[in-house]
């Protein structure tokens, strides 16, 4: 019988910190469920031995990740026949989408081994437990893209001790797998455009390149938006400090989920400020530039704004009623870098819809309000 603290153990949650796997080339290993081909350390344990714990090695080599676990467990319970309470293991790996999912149970002298479904898998009884080695290759995982910086493992050790009925322990264990190219690929981006860790405000996997298979990856901090796809692009902002960049968002202007990356920086000059709405496309893991448009101008108190929203497959932009400034007493440049502000006074449009066609933006006057 477990007391209440191994039960405590057994049932605490692993961390789900990323690990680095081994750069092994996994169609080196052989997966027959035994361990002495790995050379790589545990990164990652769940559990309380002697009762039940698991310990992960894993290796990645850039087409398929390769795991091992090392299961402890006092006593192996299968059923003749397969009816009961029994040992095994459920493993799901993901890369944003849906996961691919193996369940082991091991064999041993009562019953065989089982792997559901077919996997590249096996299992091998050890003196205190069993081992499990299964690969996937990446193209079978939804999602996978070379933009993909990680994997997600989710373990859960089903530890029946009684085959016959009783309470199963679970014994979980979840990891973040980063991948080690793709790691060294941001380490690059960061190296090359002065940025910290600490710097980023936006790493996020989407749609942005219609020429690229699955998603790309979009990190924004300081003064610089990037694009890592198995190479890395980026643009540095027209502004000089990191706090001149209001926002950097995402946008579904495409067809097909594509977005567009925007952001909305505040510059400085002649007394007053502007910001700029900014928007890019990505083609063949370039960024593009779509439009600048004036959505904000102040000087002595005054203030011209503007509203945008999503529209359908449009970007709509408004102006909001002015503050201090009227028609009369405008009487600034139209921009010659943007789409000037849009002007509440105006008797010939109510504002711009924009639309992605293609590698440009589309733009369309919204008719005039009746006055």
């Amino acid at each position: 019988m477990r007391g209440a603290l191994c039960c405590l153990l057994l049932a605490a949650r692993a961390s789900a910190a990323p690990v680095r796997c081994d750069n092994a080339a996994t169609s080196e290993l052989s997966i027959d469920g035994l361990l002495d081909d790995w050379k790589s350390p545990v990164v990652a344990r769940a559990g309380a031995a002697p009762d039940g714990s698991v310990a992960l090695r894993c290796a990645w080599d850039g087409t398929a990740l390769a795991i091992a676990l090392d299961v402890t467990d006092d006593r192996v319970v299968r059923v003749r026949g397969g009816k009961g309470h029994e040992d095994h293991v459920d493993v799901s790996i993901a890369a944003g989408g849906a996961p691919v999912r193996a369940t082991i149970f091991p064999g041993t002298a009562i019953a065989p081994s089982k792997i559901v479904p077919h996997v590249d898998a096996a299992d091998s009884l050890q003196p205190h437990g069993f081992s499990i080695e299964l690969r996937v290759p990446a193209a079978r995982l939804a999602n996978f893209s070379p933009s993909t910086p990680s994997l997600a493992l989710h373990v859960i050790f089903h530890d029946s001790d009684l085959a016959a009925g009783g309470k199963d322990t679970d014994v979980p264990l979840d990891a973040t797998i980063e991948l080690s190219d793709r790691t060294d690929l941001l380490d690059d981006f960061l190296r090359t455009t002065g940025l910290k860790k600490r710097d980023i405000v936006l790493d996020q996997m989407a749609e942005l390149d219609p020429d690229r298979r699955g998603k790309e990856r979009i990190v924004a901090g300081g003064t610089v938006i990037g694009v890592l796809t198995d190479q890395f692009a980026y643009v540095s902002l027209p502004v000089p400090h990191a706090s001149d960049v209001r926002g950097v968002t995402l946008l579904p202007l495409g067809p097909k989920g594509q977005q567009v990356i925007s952001a909305v920086v505040r510059q400085s000059g002649n007394g007053g400020t502007r910001d700029l709405l900014m928007l890019w496309t990505v083609w063949s893991g370039q960024l593009q530039p779509l439009a600048q448009i004036e959505v904000r101008k102040e000087q002595a108190g005054n203030v011209l704004e503007s509203t945008w929203t999503i529209k359908g497959k449009e970007l709509v932009v408004t102006p909001k009623p002015a503050v201090g400034w009227t028609e009369a007493t405008w009487n600034e440049a139209s921009a010659d870098d943007a789409d000037s502000i849009a002007l509440p006074w105006d008797h010939i449009k109510s504002g711009t819809a924009y639309r992605l066609d293609g590698h440009e933006v589309a733009r369309r006057d919204l008719p005039a309000k009746r006055r």
